[in-house]
């Protein structure tokens, strides 16, 4: 093979390209060999001459070749004419572009090559093709479009289901809404194609509230069916923020005891992506107006100052009627930020949880400084905890930690997260905080008790 090749490049040294051609092909008959430098001979004594490239047997040098020398791959590209291997070619382009670093040309060819397989009626996308597609535009709102397309064009409902949420939530979880009705509209026309869509209808009629709103009297039939449906919790405040928007209040109040719920409640999330709904799972009461004359002194209530000792809840602690009754007289009476701090600590050792929130709910809203607003915050941490009302524990603690600077407010509210999750059997989040706050303080002893526990769960 070494003497024939050496041969070859001899003959088109001497621009004897006939007989160039003629040795490769004989070559091919007797070696029975398609070896990558012969057929490149072969071809440059063809274009010497003016002559066609063989399509079959340029895809074939092509695809030996494009993986360890792309650079060679893109030249031969060139001279394929041949629109019978489209598929191919664009799938061996794709590489190559990402090879050479070029991704402004590989997204472009990643649409052409998922719009051909849709209009050629191939839906199967290539393992590669979509490696590469989450590799640099997972999040792409065009070409996950596509994709949407081809799972419906083969009923993968499963996989459209998954795109379809991903493509709604795309739409709102940003800081800009601008271009958002153009892309629940271009949602719009892809789920019109299918003939059915099955259990996928709903996501077809929430994409049209969201973008014309509700038109007729028969859409609030449709909207209680995504109220049914929607167990995703994403979705579900999605749809709370939409009820909100819509201006149905008391249908938003009940819908956000629903989602407050769900497994995978965060209130993270409401933070970052949907702030205007916090109000539905952590309110500040109404200031109250102050009644002249004390019922209640603070002196008479035995105010012990202010600790930062760790919560431990236990099981949820009954509320007496007697604590009802004192939270009730609390809030007719006038009292400074200072006092009601107190006050609560005397009814959390009264062990009047329920009476201790309230003081400390009116403290918040009486905070003049950081100072007084973290006690109260970790006052309300504490009664949630003993209450046994663990997301509103979470929720509490998340909203104090904005304000703590200093390293045992951030170790008490971090703590405080780890019971709430705990509780709420979410083991996984609650070791990851126990380990942030061993790594801040090691000698946090109760910290590396609970997580010892749950390490042996």
């Amino acid at each position: 093979m070494v003497d024939s090749i050496s041969k070859i490049q001899q003959l088109l040294a001497e621009s004897r390209f006939v007989e160039a051609q003629k040795t490769c092909e004989l070559e091919f008959l007797q070696k029975n060999s398609e070896q990558p430098e012969l057929l490149e001979l072969y071809f440059e004594s063809l274009l010497a001459q003016s002559k066609p490239l063989p399509q079959e047997l340029l895809l074939t040098l092509i695809e030996k070749i494009f993986h360890q020398d792309p650079d060679k791959a893109e030249r031969w590209l060139t001279e394929f004419r041949s629109s019978h291997h489209n598929l191919r070619i664009i799938q061996i382009k794709i590489t190559v572009a990402e090879k050479k670093g070029r991704t402004d040309n590989l997204y472009r060819l990643i649409s052409d090559y998922q719009v051909l397989r849709y209009e050629t009626k191939s839906p199967v996308i290539s393992e590669n093709v979509i490696e590469l597609s989450n590799k640099y535009y997972k999040n792409d709102f065009h070409l996950q479009l596509q994709r949407l397309a081809l799972d419906l064009l083969r009923m993968d409902l499963a996989h459209a289901e998954s795109d379809l949420k991903g493509l709604i939530l795309s739409c709102f979880e940003r800081s800009s809404s601008r271009g958002t009705k153009e892309k629940l509209d271009a949602l719009l026309e892809v789920l019109k194609t299918p003939e059915s869509l099955f259990h996928l209808e709903v996501y077809k009629t929430f994409c049209h509230f969201l973008a014309h709103g509700l038109t007729e009297k028969k859409d609030y039939k449709k909207l209680i069916e995504l109220v049914i449906y929607f167990d995703d919790f994403r979705l579900q405040v999605l749809l709370l923020d939409y009820l909100w928007r819509q201006e149905l209040k008391d249908a938003a109040e009940e819908y956000a005891q629903i989602v407050r719920k769900n497994k995978e409640y965060s209130y993270v999330y409401f933070d970052k992506f949907f702030p205007h709904l916090k109000s539905f799972f952590f309110k500040k009461q109404e200031k109250i107006i102050p009644v002249r004359g004390s019922i209640i002194t603070a002196e008479d209530l035995k105010i012990t100052k202010f600790s930062h000792a760790t919560p431990e809840a236990q099981e949820p602690a009954a509320i007496s009627e007697e604590e009802v009754l004192l939270a009730h007289v609390l809030r007719h009476q006038t009292f400074t930020t200072n006092e009601l701090l107190d006050i609560a600590v005397s009814f959390l050792q009264s062990e009047f949880f329920h009476a201790g929130l309230k003081a400390a709910e009116l403290a918040s809203l009486a905070a003049v400084n950081r100072e007084e607003n973290l006690k109260s915050s970790y006052l309300k941490v504490f009664c949630l905890l003993k209450l046994g009302d663990y997301r509103a524990a979470l929720d509490c603690s998340l909203e104090a930690l904005k304000n703590a600077t200093t390293e045992n407010d951030v170790l008490s509210f971090l703590y405080a997260q780890a019971e709430a999750h705990t509780h709420l059997k979410d083991f996984k989040a609650a070791k990851i905080i126990l380990k942030k706050i061993v790594s801040i303080d090691s000698g946090y002893r109760l910290a590396r008790e609970r997580l010892d526990k749950l390490n042996a769960i």
